[in-house]
Order: C-alpha cells, then structure tokens, then sequence
C-alpha cells in the first residue's frame, strides 16, 4: 500500500532538497582533507534523516533529485554522473541497513557505511570515464575520509532524529 504524502510532508520534502543543496555547497567550499573527492558529506546528513522520515524510495528520490541540482548548480557539468551515482547508490544501501540491521546499526554506523559507499560508486564512475582500473588504489585513503566524515555527520543524525523526531 502506497503512503500517501501530505502538503505539509511535500513542503518537508522540498525544505529537505533545499537544506541538502546548501549543505552541498558548503562541503564543495570546504576541504577538511586536503584530498580531491575527500569532502565531509554534509548533505548525507539530509539523505539519511529522510530515511528515517520518510522511508526508503521516497529517500532515493529526494537524494538524486538533491545530487543532481546541486551538481548543475554548484559544481560543472562533469561532476554530474559522480554526484547523482555517489547519492543514489549510498542511499540506497543506507534504506537498506536501516530496514534490516537498525537498531543493532546505529545511524553513526549507517552513515559511516553510507559515506564509504558514495565515495566506491564515485570511484565505479571515474574508473568507466577513464578506462582505468587503477583508480581503486585510491579506495584505501577515501575509505578512511569516509570513516572520519561518515562518524561526525552519523553524530549529527542521532542528535537530530533524538530532538527533532522525539524518538524514544
């Protein structure tokens, strides 16, 4: 059975795309690592807060839909096939630990997955685009950006699903 959505949840949805592209643009400002592609991945912040909102397909949605604005406005054109696969590709494998493993997964530990998923589906992408398979020798230092970052942006979605969604 399909949920139906109301005005006010289509204007939740919309305030989430919105606050996902600003938080995009401050990580494209931001380079805490000092390494290409190493960014603190601040919009999974909204991506997994609408999982637990909204649900699963509803969340893939809105994180493509986020991706790829926020790559068209934000970044070039090239950057458009990395944005969209990273988002859609962590997103769903967040739905997915979140429906089969959560609570035993907390949302520290889902983000952190999440994280080290949009940085491999970046990685899928660059490695097609270059015809190079070597691109993988640089999954070991995204790996551990992904870890610190997936950590502290995880954090933040405990703190908000805690406060914001008066969960028990």
């Amino acid at each position: 059975m399909k949920k139906k959505f109301s005005f006010k949840d289509y204007i939740l949805m919309g305030l989430l795309i919105s606050l996902g592209m600003v938080l995009q643009l401050v990580d494209n400002l931001i380079n805490f690592t000092g390494v290409p592609g190493g960014k603190l991945g601040l919009a999974n912040i909204v991506s997994l807060l609408n999982i637990f909102i909204f649900g699963g397909a509803n969340a893939l949605v809105i994180s493509t839909i986020r991706a790829l604005l926020g790559s068209l406005m934000f970044s070039s054109a090239s950057s458009l096939p990395y944005a969209v696969s990273g988002a859609f590709f962590s997103t769903a494998v967040m739905v997915f630990i979140k429906k089969h493993f959560y609570p035993k997964v907390s949302e520290v530990g889902i983000s952190i997955i999440g994280a080290a998923v949009h940085n491999y589906a970046q990685l899928m992408v660059a490695a097609f685009v270059f015809q190079n398979i070597r691109i993988f020798s640089y999954a070991s230092v995204l790996t551990v950006i992904s870890i610190i970052a997936g950590f502290f942006t995880g954090l933040q979605v405990k703190y908000l699903n805690k406060r914001i969604l008066r969960k028990e």
